[in-house]
């Protein structure tokens, strides 16, 4: 999978968000998103993670996805974490 694949599937399970994907280890199965979607509204981070995950069960079974690092906000999360994240850039 290639970064606009990742960011289309996760596009498919949650069609409100917005979605950043970046590759992290040069041979397209090392993944880090930031996923802010209204979806994850009154669920805990263990739930928001395994809603993500159920997206590639095919691609980390057979290792096409070998790690996939996750950042999942609400959209009022995020209004209060992204000041923060800039700080760090």
């Amino acid at each position: 999978m290639n970064r606009e694949q990742v960011k289309s599937r996760i596009l498919e399970g949650f069609s409100d968000a917005e979605v950043s994907v970046n590759e992290f280890s040069g041979g397209n199965d090392h993944y880090a998103v930031l996923i802010i979607s209204q979806a994850f509204a009154g669920k805990k981070l263990l739930a928001r993670h395994r809603m993500v995950l159920d997206l590639f069960q095919t691609e980390i079974a057979t290792g096409e996805v070998h790690a996939l690092t996750m950042k999942t906000h609400t959209p009022d999360e995020w209004l209060v974490e992204k000041p923060k994240q800039l700080m760090f850039t």
